[in-house]
C-alpha cells in the first residue's frame, strides 16, 4: 500500500503556483532527474542479491531517464538471459564454475567459429546436438515479481521527491 502524506505534496504545489514559470520548470526537472537516479540506484541494489549478480552486471543494462517534455520518468532494464560466460565461468576438470553461481557437471566453455564463446552442455549422450547455458534475466525478475519493485518506487517517491523538491527550489530561489 502506498501511503503519501498530501499536506507536504499540497505546500509544495501553493508554493511552485507563486513561482515564475521558468523557475518551476527547472525546479522539477532536475528534481525528477535525481530522483529518477536514485530510484535506478535501488532497483538495482534491490535485485543484485535477489538474482545472486553483482550491481555492476545490473548497472550496466539498466537505464534511467527523464522526459521533461512530458514529465515522465522510466526506470528501464533491457535484458536477455545473461550467459553464463559472462559471469565469469571457469573450465575446470569436472565441467565448469561460475562465481555466485556453483559448479555445472559436464559443462564446457568454447568459442564458435563466429567468435561467440559459451558455456555449453550436451543434450544428449552423444557428441550434438549442445545447447548454451544461461544465468538469470534481470527483466523477468521484475516482471515475475511487481511488487518488491513497486514497493521500491514508492519508497523512491516518498523519501526523495519533496526534499528534493524542496532542494532545489531553495537552490534557484536565492538566485
Amino acid at each position: 500500500m502506498i501511503d503519501v502524506d498530501a499536506s507536504d505534496l499540497a505546500h509544495i504545489a501553493r508554493a511552485m503556483g507563486r513561482l515564475p514559470g521558468d523557475i518551476k520548470a527547472k525546479v522539477f526537472a532536475r528534481a525528477m532527474r535525481r530522483v529518477s537516479e536514485t530510484a535506478r540506484t535501488r532497483v538495482i541494489r534491490r535485485q543484485a542479491p535477489r538474482l545472486d549478480l553483482s550491481q555492476k552486471v545490473i548497472r550496466e543494462i539498466t537505464t534511467a531517464r527523464f522526459n521533461a517534455g512530458g514529465n515522465t520518468a522510466e526506470v528501464v532494464s533491457r535484458s536477455g538471459w545473461i550467459p553464463l560466460y559472462k559471469l565469469g565461468a571457469t573450465q575446470t576438470s569436472r565441467g565448469v564454475r561460475v562465481r555466485l553461481r556453483g559448479s555445472y557437471r559436464h559443462a564446457f566453455v568454447a568459442r564458435m567459429k563466429n567468435g561467440h564463446t559459451g558455456v555449453f552442455m550436451r543434450t544428449t549422450k552423444a557428441r550434438h546436438p549442445i545447447r548454451e547455458l544461461f544465468g538469470p534475466n534481470p527483466a523477468h525478475d521484475i516482471i515475475n515479481n511487481e511488487a518488491v519493485y513497486i514497493e521500491v518506487m514508492a519508497e523512491v517517491l516518498e523519501e526523495v521527491l519533496a526534499p528534493r523538491i524542496m532542494h532545489e527550489l531553495g537552490r534557484l530561489l536565492p538566485r
